[in-house]
């Protein structure tokens, strides 16, 4: 149809006469360079969509890598610091010191007292993450006047820290350089943390503030990790937008530090690399709330930047097109006559290659323009099968780093608390208790390790959760019960490594110790129904509430991660984990009723360790 249309053009008809008049050696160089040229567009475009796809792909997941281990690590160092604090907010011994009746505290029993207060500051002060550690106590007490260590409340009502502080309800409070108060023994830049604790006789009345304060240093260390490029940038910022600290890698950073009080930033999603134009320019960005704070770390990555190697690659191919078709115009007259057939040959293999078949060609004899175009065919044929192969290794890497990545997140980091407590225990010359501690705390990090095996018996987990909360149960002072009620039967079932301990942490800190009387009962059972294992998880903690209950619900079972700020962060890796290894009918279920407790039900499939590959 188009050829019948095209007859009636009489350029077209110009042009036929015209090629029909030429000579065949002219028609072979003129139709040989022309499928030349189109040869090496269709390849030059192939290779460009492929490669570009796949470089822009290895970008964005080198990009994903490096922001979401810094911003794992900075988690894990603020929750750390925030987890110390809880050594101190909690320390039986100080809240006795600061609850005494000042009519009854004589002037030596103060003096004695402050020097403990003062060793327990210093003592949290030998971690490197802690630059300083002070509390502000009553100004009646005779020692609220250290100015170091120990401070008067009075010298802390008008900081800015101070009204944020009490509307965290006893809950620990962050904050910046720049909301911390002008002192002369501030230690340099830093950021702090603020936890407030009431009288234990009368709740209404502050019994004392600690704060803890951070090295700037720390923090920039982090964000520089999460540079993606030399001109690239990360940033730390709170609610309101404004800068909290920058990296000082990339050049802009110190001048928005500088300059700017807020970052008109466009919104984005988080955990998601995405393309954003701002202040005239187009970026790479990245952010993600950093759990435990009212903090978000943001990186952004000039577009020229992040697509270097793509540009390259475009002028790469453009020369050596450029190359290729030179080379054939210039060396086609000579051997014109020798082109025919080898077209035939090259175009059959074209053929192949169209249809799927990605087949090199044997034996090249000649050296000629269709001998280089041959080799350039065959050196393309082998670069995508080896795209192809490392696309493929990588898709492995990749499911097998998911499923490290889950497991690494869900492993407790409570060896600094139970460390603390055997140093206290030591203190108070308990050696049965401390025996009992190290004795669990070796078997519970054996059984996490476990020679790295993956799956294991559901005994092994029943053991796993049993040594950890005999921890808990000595830090709690034997206020929190654990019983199991495991049917024999399913005890060498399988079952993933380390999914019991986080539920039953989750029942701990997020259920029992809600509540004011900070004791209650956490029970195990396991029983065998029909073809499923159930393993429940019950608690009389606080509850959750069923809104609360319905997105917890929502959030396990979807692959978005809508809620990353915190407690149940590790429930929806175990759901995820579990429907990865044995299929979505599989996971966590809830219950609660507010004010009673909750149930998490795990249902697994009855399958022996030995029958896992």
């Amino acid at each position: 149809m188009i050829y019948r249309y095209l007859k009636k053009s009489r350029f077209f008809r110009t042009l036929l006469l015209l090629f029909n008049n030429i000579s065949l050696h002219r028609k072979i160089v003129l139709t040989y360079f022309f499928f030349v040229f189109i040869l090496v567009g269709i390849l030059a475009a192939s290779i460009y969509t492929f490669t570009a796809s796949t470089i822009r792909t290895q970008n964005t997941f080198s990009l994903q890598q490096g922001f979401n281990q810094a911003s794992s690590y900075l988690t894990y160092k603020l929750n750390g610091i925030s987890s110390s604090s809880d050594m101190v907010i909690y320390n039986v011994s100080l809240n006795d010191v600061l609850n005494k009746d000042l009519e009854n505290y004589s002037v030596m029993d103060q003096i004695a007292d402050s020097k403990m207060i003062l060793h327990l500051m210093k003592s949290m002060q030998e971690s490197e993450d802690i630059k300083r550690a002070r509390i502000y106590v009553p100004d009646s007490l005779i020692f609220s006047g250290n100015n170091v260590n120990i401070c008067p409340l009075s010298q802390a009502q008008s900081a800015p820290w101070w009204n944020p502080l009490f509307q965290k309800k006893g809950l620990h409070l962050f904050v910046g350089n720049d909301s911390l108060e002008k002192t002369t023994y501030r230690d340099g830049e830093c950021i702090a943390l603020f936890r407030a604790m009431y009288r234990q006789d009368n709740y209404s009345e502050l019994s004392f503030i600690l704060r803890l304060d951070i090295p700037q240093s720390t923090v920039v260390g982090i964000l520089n990790s999460a540079n993606y490029t030399n001109d690239s940038y990360t940033l730390l910022m709170d609610s309101a937008r404004k800068i909290i600290a920058a990296s000082n890698i990339g050049e802009p950073a110190p001048t928005l530090q500088e300059e700017a009080t807020t970052l008109n930033l466009p919104l984005f999603p988080e955990e998601t690399v995405t393309e954003i134009q701002w202040n005239g320019q187009r970026y790479m960005a990245m952010q993600s709330s950093i759990r435990g704070t009212e903090w978000d770390m943001v990186t952004l990555v000039p577009y020229s930047s992040f697509t270097l190697a793509i540009t390259s690659l475009v002028k790469i191919i453009i020369g050596v097109s450029a190359l290729i078709l030179l080379l054939a115009w210039f060396l086609s007259k000579p051997v014109a006559y020798t082109i025919t057939k080898r077209i035939d040959s090259l175009c059959g293999y074209m053929q192949q290659t169209k249809d799927g078949i990605l087949k090199e060609v044997p034996d090249i004899i000649y050296k000629d323009e269709i001998g280089t175009l041959y080799e350039n065919y065959n050196f393309m044929i082998t670069r995508i099968h080896t795209l192809l192969h490392e696309n493929y290794q990588m898709g492995r890497e990749l499911k097998s780093a998911e499923y490290k990545a889950l497991q690494s997140q869900i492993n407790p980091h409570f060896l600094y608390n139970t460390l603390d407590m055997i140093s206290w225990l030591s203190y108070q010359k308990k050696p049965e208790q401390i025996s009992s501690v190290v004795y669990s705390l070796a078997n519970f990090y054996k059984l996490s390790l476990n020679k790295g095996k993956y799956i294991v018996p559901i005994s092994d987990e029943i053991s796993h959760v049993t040594y950890y909360m005999k921890i808990q149960d000595l830090r709690f002072s034997g206020e929190i019960r654990f019983l199991t009620d495991i049917d024999p039967v399913i005890l060498q079932y399988s079952i993933p490594k380390i999914t019991l301990q986080p539920i039953v942490e989750n029942a701990l800190f997020h259920g029992i110790l809600e509540k004011k009387s900070k004791s209650g009962q956490i029970t195990i059972h396991g029983i065998l129904a029909e073809d499923n294992v159930l393993l429940i998880v019950e608690d009389d903690g606080v509850g959750i509430p069923s809104d609360q209950l319905n997105v917890l619900l929502e959030a396990d079972n979807s692959e978005a991660h809508a809620d990353d700020s915190g407690s149940h962060y590790g429930l929806r890796n175990i759901n995820k984990r579990i429907r990865l290894q044995y299929g979505e009918e599989y996971g966590l279920s809830f219950e609660s009723i507010p004010g009673e407790g909750t149930k998490v039900v795990l249902r697994l499939p009855s399958l022996h360790v030995d029958e896992i590959t």
